[in-house]
């Protein structure tokens, strides 16, 4: 499903109506039924309902005058609070001057003497509408409009946003005060405000609705971000038949560990393993090679020489080189550690491999040291950092990475050629093409120690079963955050460790082969 920010849905919007000749009030018409339809599915009954709609007077107002008079119809109590100086227009003031007409106390909010009745008004309403501004609003919340947020957020009942919650940025999520809403009812496509956070903790739950406008004219626009869905995941996992052998489903090397660090290279493995990788492999220093060979027999290990225990040695370079020979994949950095000496060791392996390689954990750290050595790359590198790690890369405060996530992860990905996965809350995958998918899955529970490595090599194992790197990658994040959720339904949010998420992986995997 496609995801817009404002300025692409003003340009969906006009191209409706004035080159395909919508009227701006049928598609006006159409929305505000379509908000009507998701409240009725809340309530058995409408009748005698009290509803209160806080309006402005631009389009997303007219959308709330809409839904007030089929609202009104239904028998519901309707009381409208206006909102601004400026008067109604165009379509909006058709409805507004229908809505005139029927039995609707209409009120105004101009000054603060006003808001006693606002309170009075929702401390017996059962749903409040919000329709104070549109996905256009950019502006800055005013102290009076402040007071009239905190006041609609106080109230204890079902508050429907209409289109957006009034006061987040559509393009980034962000809000310095917002309406809190339980239901979004969105217009034609998701915004990327709805979808992203803190935007989500303002959304509740978000419904995307269709008022006439014609997918041929969303198609031709060739939006770049996409939200991922079900039925494109199950068609990337490849489907194996009886005469399939572990030589079909790729040969996986993980490069990385640490004294004290073994356990990231055992879950990178393991968790590639339950993805479906058919061998995998592990590169790591000699000192930890029996410990980890014993806690996963089924991986094969080639151990590196060191100058002393967990440093590794000058010669280990040859030999990881020699140990990539015959795999299709490469995972560095899980444990590795972040010695200076090691940029060489990385440097050199993008230089000569051309097979797909993932760099996370201690790799990303080793890059951001010198991130130039992707000037030279001629394998596809697929980069999966955390906010932290992002803004390590680009010199910036997570803060600042946080701020903005999808226009970062795009430009790094623009930039080098590469794929990068930034992590995190819906986290954002960013192909060199400039496309931009969004994953809707899931948990807190993922946020917990080896959580990457697990990842990792989920993403690892999906490059040697998938042709197509971003298919391949979409595929392990989006199953990844399902075993989250799968962990927190049957362990907790809170009790959660990375080896809980590799168990759910079959688990998972089964649920949406199943459905196939």
């Amino acid at each position: 499903m496609f995801v817009v920010n404002s300025a692409e849905m003003q340009e969906i919007d006009r191209i409706a109506t004035e080159e395909w000749g919508i009227p701006e009030i049928v598609l006006m018409e159409n929305a505000g039924l379509k908000v009507v339809e998701e409240i009725k599915k809340r309530f058995t009954n409408l009748k005698d309902k009290k509803i209160t709609l806080i309006l402005g007077k631009g389009n997303n107002g007219g959308d709330g005058l809409v839904v007030a008079r089929h609202l009104c119809n239904l028998g519901a109590d309707i009381k409208i609070f206006l909102f601004g100086q400026k008067e109604f227009k165009n379509s909006s003031l058709v409805n507004y001057n229908i809505v005139k007409r029927l039995p609707i106390k209409v009120h105004k909010l101009e000054h603060e003497n006003n808001l006693h009745l606002l309170r009075l008004s929702l401390y017996s309403t059962d749903v409040i509408v919000d329709g104070l501004f549109g996905t256009g609003f950019k502006g800055e919340i005013s102290d009076f409009l402040s007071k009239i947020i905190k006041i609609i957020n106080d109230t204890d009942c079902l508050k429907v946003a209409i289109d957006i919650p009034s006061g987040l940025n559509a393009d980034t999520g962000r809000a310095r005060e917002c309406i809190k809403a339980n239901l979004t009812v969105t217009f034609a496509l998701p915004k990327i405000g709805l979808v992203v956070y803190p935007g989500t903790s303002f959304a509740g739950d978000v419904k995307v609705v269709d008022i006439g406008i014609p997918s041929q004219l969303v198609r031709a626009l060739n939006i770049d971000k996409r939200i991922l869905q079900l039925d494109e995941i199950k068609n990337n996992i490849p489907e194996r038949d009886e005469n399939c052998h572990k030589g079909n489903f790729g040969h996986l090397l993980v490069i990385g560990g640490s004294l004290g660090m073994m356990g990231a290279v055992h879950l990178a493995c393991l968790s590639a393993f339950r993805m479906g990788a058919g061998l995998v492999s592990a590169a790591i220093p000699a000192s930890i090679q029996t410990n980890l060979a014993v806690s996963l027999p089924e991986m094969i290990t080639y151990p590196l020489k060191e100058m002393v225990p967990g440093i590794l040695d000058s010669e280990a370079e040859e030999e990881i080189l020699a140990s990539i020979e015959g795999k299709s994949v490469i995972v560095i950095g899980p444990g590795f550690g972040n010695n200076e000496e090691y940029v060489s060791i990385l440097k050199h392996i993008l230089e000569k491999i051309d097979i797909p390689i993932v760099i996370d954990a201690d790799g990303i750290n080793l890059l951001a040291r010198d991130i130039s050595i992707l000037d030279n790359i001629k394998a596809p590198v697929i980069l999966t950092p955390h906010p932290g790690e992002m803004a390590r890369l680009l010199d910036i405060s997570t803060q600042e990475v946080q701020k903005n996530r999808i226009e970062l992860a795009k430009k790094l990905a623009e930039n080098y050629g590469i794929w990068v996965v930034l992590k995190g809350n819906k986290t954002v995958i960013a192909t060199p093409k400039g496309e931009v998918l969004i994953n809707p899955t899931g948990s807190p529970s993922l946020a917990t120690a080896g959580s990457g490595d697990v990842l990792a090599g989920m993403i690892g194992a999906m490059l040697g079963q998938q042709s197509d790197e971003t298919r391949a990658i979409c595929s392990a994040v989006y199953l990844h955050g399902l075993a989250g959720e799968h962990v927190a339904e049957t362990v907790g949010k809170i009790s959660s460790k990375a080896g809980d998420i590799i168990k759910a992986i079959p688990i998972i995997l089964e649920e949406v082969l199943m459905d196939k």
